[in-house]
């Protein structure tokens, strides 16, 4: 299992002003990077045994980003929109050690929508930015020129 569930939450998701749902909260622990993240999941698709999928999803995408050596580690955490909604996104830490080490190790925060990170094209369109890769990988080739001055 790529992942143990932590805790869970009863909530409202609200989509727009006229539709909400009922949802889950729910926190866990993605493996291997121990990465404690959070996403929002549909009453309904719990019932339909479908949560389950999309925490495992996110886990596998987290983890990938991670091991493919964009990011350093992961958190999640909730942000909000344009339009007043909450969103659930994980925090990316991206790491540049410079060769020399005169200035030292650089990092940066990166915050990327939970439907960004699964390629979940409705959503991520709200976000402008690239995919997942391309906004950590643009952060690292800043903390690269910064460090080269």
């Amino acid at each position: 299992m790529s992942y143990i569930a932590i805790d869970s939450v009863d909530v409202v998701q609200v989509h727009s002003p006229t539709l909400v749902t009922d949802a889950l909260l729910v926190t866990f622990q993605s493996f291997p990077s121990r990465s404690v993240l959070i996403l929002t999941v549909p009453q309904n698709a719990f019932e339909g045994g479908g949560g389950p999928g999309l925490l495992r999803d996110l886990s596998d995408a987290v983890e990938g980003l991670i091991q493919g050596g964009l990011a350093t580690a992961a958190q999640g955490v909730q942000g909000i929109d344009p339009s007043g909604l909450i969103f659930d996104a994980v925090d990316f830490t991206v790491t540049y050690v410079p060769p020399t080490p005169t200035a030292g190790t650089l990092t940066a925060q990166v915050q990327v929508p939970v439907g960004v990170i699964t390629l979940d094209t409705a959503i991520a369109a709200a976000y402008p930015g690239g995919n997942a890769t391309e906004r950590l990988q643009a952060t690292y080739d800043r903390l690269a020129e910064l460090a080269s001055g």
